[in-house]
């Protein structure tokens, strides 16, 4: 028995089958500890890696497994799983196109071109994703993810958008373009309307990022944007952003089951 396990930068993610289903946990809801326990108590025996947060900390975890890694470069295995994962993940879901954009928001946002040829990462990503939305959430007072996730659903963001300095673009996507992020604050302003302007912030950045893409001519995204990584599965106003803003732009976003569990779902596949 055998498990793909994704050492994140933040998150550890594990997937395994029992009793012919497959098993997802990651460490957002379960310690690493008790991650390692399960795997065990269900016949898990070897462990193939992948992600580069994996350390000394987390060995000590795995020391009763056999724990695998693709041979050569890190970051390409990386690049290779995570597009494999996806893949399998959408196929799941009925999809059965070539080629599609996967963005990647988990600590940090990356985009990679997936073709039927390979999978081709951008060599620049965005410091803007969960790390962003989390640190600021901390600063602002948020206890915890979940906490900041749930009471950015309760406000409106502090965003200055077109329609509030052209109050005849109102009800209009033009009206709903955000001028600046956090444009409104104050320092009375509610912390949940501070942390949804957090979550837009990352959602403008990053559907900015795909509209650059299609400048570059030998990076041209497909119509199909998939979205995978915590942050997403996580924030649910991140999510229906990202759904209006790609469909603005003339693309079809998919946010596949599970996710966020593309790269261990290549690791769980990795040729052995």
């Amino acid at each position: 028995m055998k498990a793909g396990v994704d050492f994140g930068t933040s998150l550890v993610k594990a997937v395994w089958m029992n009793d012919g289903k497959f098993r997802f946990s990651s460490t957002a809801d379960t310690g690493l500890e008790e991650i390692a326990k399960q795997l065990s108590a269900d016949g898990v025996r070897r462990v193939h890696r992948a992600g580069i947060g994996y350390s000394d900390d987390c060995a000590g975890y795995f020391k009763n497994f056999e724990v695998r890694t693709a041979e050569g470069d890190p970051i390409e295995n990386e690049v290779r799983l995570q597009a494999e994962g996806t893949r399998r993940l959408l196929e799941n879901d009925g999809y059965q196109g070539d080629s599609f954009l996967v963005v990647s928001i988990g600590t940090g946002t990356s985009y990679t071109l997936v073709t039927k040829d390979g999978a081709t990462k951008f060599p620049i990503g965005n410091s803007l994703g969960g790390g962003f939305i989390n640190g600021l959430g901390q600063v602002l007072g948020a206890s915890d993810y979940n906490d900041l996730a749930t009471r950015s659903t309760e406000s409106m963001p502090l965003d200055l958008c077109i329609k509030d300095m052209i109050p005849n673009r109102a009800g209009t996507f033009e009206g709903e373009l955000v001028v600046a992020n956090f444009g409104k604050g104050k320092s009375d302003s509610e912390k949940s309307s501070a942390y949804a302007s957090a979550i837009s912030t990352v959602a403008v950045a990053t559907i900015r990022d795909v509209m650059l893409l299609g400048m570059i001519p030998n990076f041209q995204p497909p119509k199909d944007i998939v979205y995978v990584g915590s942050t997403v599965a996580r924030t649910l106003v991140l999510k229906n952003l990202l759904q209006v803003y790609s469909a603005a732009i003339g693309k079809t976003p998919h946010f596949p089951e599970h996710g966020e569990f593309a790269l261990a779902v290549g690791a769980y596949h990795m040729q052995e």
